[in-house]
């Protein structure tokens, strides 16, 4: 049980840090957008989208016409997040 307990913040942190990973690759991916349509853009959508539409629906002012903030904001609040659980363990 130790041993789990010690491992636990490492998994925890490579956990955040792929799920940074797939944002960045999904930024990436931006400026492509025909990669969108191969399997692995769609598996990228998939996994990203429902978190950025969450920020979508929480902060509405933000223009996705031009420049779309939420990738940015998505990452400030994985640290947050992450930050808070280290805190608490």
């Amino acid at each position: 049980m130790d041993r789990i307990l010690t491992g636990l913040p490492y998994i925890i942190a490579g956990a955040f840090q792929l799920y940074e990973m797939i944002i960045f690759i999904y930024c990436i991916l931006s400026f492509m957008p025909r990669l969108y349509q191969n399997p692995f853009g769609q598996l990228i959508v998939r996994l990203v989208q429902p978190f950025l539409a969450l920020i979508h629906r929480a902060l509405p002012f933000l223009n996705r016409q031009v420049l779309d903030f939420s990738p940015l904001i998505a990452l400030i609040i994985l640290q947050l997040v992450q930050k808070v659980i280290f805190m608490v363990i």
